[in-house]
C-alpha cells in the first residue's frame, strides 16, 4: 500500500463468527488469517455478481487441513472515498464433497 492509499480494514461479522465457532476445528483461526490477509490484498478470491449495484462481493475458499474441512469464505467490500476500505466477512461455509470433513 502507498503512502496516499487509505488503510483497508477488514471485520467478521458476528454471524460469520458464530459460524466459524459451529464448524470448529480451526475454522475461526483460518478466517481471522484471511481476515488480515484482505487488510493487504482487498481483492483476494473471485469477484461475484452483485444484485445491488457497485457492491463488490468476493468468495475465495480455504483448503481443507487435517483438522478443518474446506471452506467458502464471502466477503463484502466496501470504499467510498475518502474514507478507508471496510471489508466485512459475511459468510463462512464448509466445502461440500472437497474430500474430507463436510459432516457440518
Amino acid at each position: 500500500m502507498s503512502d496516499d492509499q487509505q488503510p483497508v480494514v477488514a471485520e467478521i461479522t458476528r454471524e460469520a463468527h458464530a459460524r466459524c465457532l459451529a464448524i470448529g476445528r480451526g475454522t475461526l483461526e483460518a478466517v481471522e488469517t484471511l481476515r488480515a490477509e484482505l487488510e493487504k490484498n482487498p481483492a483476494l478470491g473471485r469477484r461475484a455478481q452483485s444484485a445491488v449495484g457497485a457492491m463488490k462481493i468476493y468468495t475465495t475458499r480455504l483448503e481443507n487441513t487435517d483438522v478443518r474441512p474446506a471452506l467458502t469464505v464471502t466477503y463484502v467490500y466496501d470504499a467510498p472515498p475518502p474514507e478507508p476500505g471496510l471489508i466485512r466477512i459475511a459468510l463462512v461455509s464448509p466445502v461440500r464433497f472437497s474430500g474430507g470433513g463436510t459432516e457440518f
